[in-house]
């Protein structure tokens, strides 16, 4: 089975400032596929994350990242929501519609447009020339732009990535302790302090795996049966051991997921890796700490590991 590597974001920031050495980046162009490989549609996502409403300096540094990554990609239609691969590869189900579906042609047109713009006044004005738009049908050149709320609900909006991250973490916290609203309101704290002590070994959260996986395909509109159950919880496990590091975060020390977008990101980058083929290259280190006792750990690499492969 070929591998195919999901590159991280921030790959693509490191190589930009010179935190990736320019000879490891040409090294990478030189190694890939004659067709590229295609870009996650998380990350791209992020790439766009703001746009087109940023100041002139954030847009030159986005409109660079982005160059990168289509260089990195030769072009090509970024991959499927990896929600969507996991129904239709992995669990065999169809994929829920209440559930906002990432589309990549439309991802891909945005980035296209990114790339065609002098600023991001041209993109907020509608006069960015452009050729070939995906969602035009391949129609003929004209002027184009993008509405920066279409990404901010794909990502944020209901049946988001990011509303579910927030009902697991939720649902996860209530089964611990289910007053843990009422608490934070009276005290400032989620969790009362004799309960506190009891669950601050990580040992101790190891038992509600189960019910994560459940909340999974319940989120997924799937019968939570055995066979189900199982494939997630092989599939799922480097998403558990991340989403168990954020609960702790949440119930421990006030943690709140609207300030750590980059972990919504994450997250949701990390369910690729429920199908086989594929690997994720970071240089996030969080990450990789995160994930270090998964058994999907190896395949979580640094670039510098990935290169090594080649």
């Amino acid at each position: 089975m070929r591998v195919q590597p999901v590159f991280d974001t921030n790959i693509f920031g490191h190589v930009q400032d010179g935190t990736i050495p320019a000879s490891d980046w040409r090294f990478l162009l030189k190694r890939r596929p004659g067709h590229g490989w295609p870009l996650s549609i998380v990350t791209a996502t992020e790439l766009l994350a703001g746009l087109p409403n940023v100041s002139s300096n954030r847009f030159v540094r986005a409109k660079g990242q982005i160059e990168l990554a289509c260089k990195l990609s030769k072009g090509r239609v970024p991959l499927e929501d990896p929600r969507f691969l996991l129904c239709k590869e992995v669990l065999g189900i169809p994929f829920p519609e209440k559930l906002g579906r990432l589309s990549p042609e439309t991802i891909a047109d945005h980035m296209k447009v990114v790339r065609c713009a002098k600023s991001s006044e041209d993109i907020r004005k509608g006069r960015v020339p452009v050729t070939r738009l995906l969602t035009r049908g391949y129609g003929h050149k004209g002027l184009a732009s993008f509405d920066a709320s279409v990404i901010a609900e794909l990502l944020g909006g209901d049946g988001s990535p990011k509303k579910e991250w927030v009902q697991r973490l939720e649902a996860f916290a209530s089964d611990i302790f289910p007053e843990w609203r009422e608490h934070f309101k009276a005290t400032g704290q989620r969790l009362p302090e004799e309960l506190r002590s009891t669950i601050e070994s990580v040992s101790a959260w190891y038992a509600e795996r189960e019910r994560f996986h459940e909340t999974i395909l319940e989120w997924l509109e799937a019968s939570p049966t055995p066979e189900l159950l199982a494939k997630v919880a092989k599939r799922f496990d480097a998403v558990f051991e991340f989403t168990l590091f954020v609960d702790r975060e949440f119930l421990l020390r006030n943690y709140n997921p609207e300030k750590h977008d980059s972990d919504v990101y994450d997250q949701f980058q990390l369910h690729y890796l429920a199908m086989d083929r594929f690997v994720i290259v970071t240089e996030d280190t969080d990450l990789l700490t995160r994930t270090a006792k998964s058994t999907q750990a190896e395949r979580i690499q640094s670039l510098d590991k990935f290169l090594q492969s080649l």
